[in-house]
């Protein structure tokens, strides 16, 4: 292949892609009100306590008062959403660096989780997480 038309058909797709880009942003961001809504409609006996939403709006965590031993969690992967109920012992891990929380679980299709979180949330969300986890005592298997 000729060079000039390998750099013009490269230019080309690069061109096309910004302007698909600018064309069709991603503007379905995660909110407390959505998140909450999306869950309803996953688990609609539900009762969520004060939900904790990810900095980046990918994520919210909502600790629930009705059943209280259940924890749902909305993640945003790409176009779709995912919403979880966490039972007791279904963390097998979870880790935090920096505002990172990282949790994982024994499930195939989302086996871990990052969620982008301030300090003081931070610190709720590890006390939710910890009552989660399979290790002995409710502690941080990590």
């Amino acid at each position: 292949m000729d060079p000039v038309q390998l750099i013009a058909s490269f230019v080309a797709i690069v061109l096309l892609a910004g302007v698909a880009y600018n064309l069709f942003p991603e503007k379905d961001v995660l909110t407390l009100a959505s998140a909450k809504e999306d869950y309803l409609r996953f688990n609609a006996n539900a009762v969520i306590a004060t939900p904790i939403l990810g900095e980046d709006h990918h994520a919210a965590i909502l600790p629930l008062s009705t059943p209280d031993d259940q924890l749902g969690i909305v993640t945003k992967l790409g176009d779709r959403l995912v919403c979880r109920t966490l039972q007791k012992g279904d963390v097998t891990s979870f880790s935090i660096n920096k505002d990172i929380l990282t949790i994982s679980c024994n499930d195939f299709t989302q086996p871990t989780m990052q969620i982008f979180l301030g300090a003081d949330d931070m610190a709720r969300a590890e006390a939710l997480i910890i009552g989660f986890t399979k290790a002995a005592g409710g502690q941080n298997a990590a």
